[in-house]
């Protein structure tokens, strides 16, 4: 995607766009997991595309922090390391989450899944929280090392 490639100036002023990608992503897939009364298998379809948007959001996301010179090693070096123990939680928030969408796809794979099924229901609100404590999370380091407001547009 433009503008969210690992070049330029620093990766504290490319955020926008790839942050701006996961939060609409996101922002989708809370909308149809929380649409229970539609067509069950309207339903089924649209969260089956929703996750892969989500997934191919945050697999950009992840690449754009942890690839080489990408975010976390800008924030790394910007804080002359202070900020690792953040760092390292949002890493595993990276593996945890990608470890629930899967979860999710085969709950949702499985005969007679629907939007009726507890276990599905609790996955989905599962992974919407999950990612939107990592933004915040992410926001508080951000705001942290660069005193930027980069939440402000959301």
């Amino acid at each position: 995607m433009p503008g969210t490639e690992l070049r330029g100036p620093s990766a504290h002023t490319r955020i926008g766009p790839q942050r701006g990608r996961l939060r609409n992503a996101a922002i989708v897939f809370e909308q149809i997991s929380a649409d229970v009364d539609a067509n069950p298998h309207a339903w089924l379809v649209a969260i089956g595309v929703a996750i892969e948007n989500l997934a191919d959001a945050w697999n950009e996301h992840v690449s754009f922090t942890e690839g080489p010179g990408g975010l976390f090693e800008e924030l790394l070096d910007e804080s002359s390391g202070e900020v690792a123990p953040e760092v390292d939680r949002l890493r595993r928030d990276h593996e945890v989450l990608v470890a629930h969408i899967a979860r999710a796809k085969e709950l949702l794979a499985s005969p007679g899944a629907g939007h009726d099924d507890t276990r599905i229901l609790l996955a989905l609100t599962g992974i919407a929280k999950q990612v939107d404590h990592h933004r915040r999370r992410g926001s508080d380091l951000l705001y942290r090392v660069y005193s930027v407001d980069v939440s402000a547009g959301d």
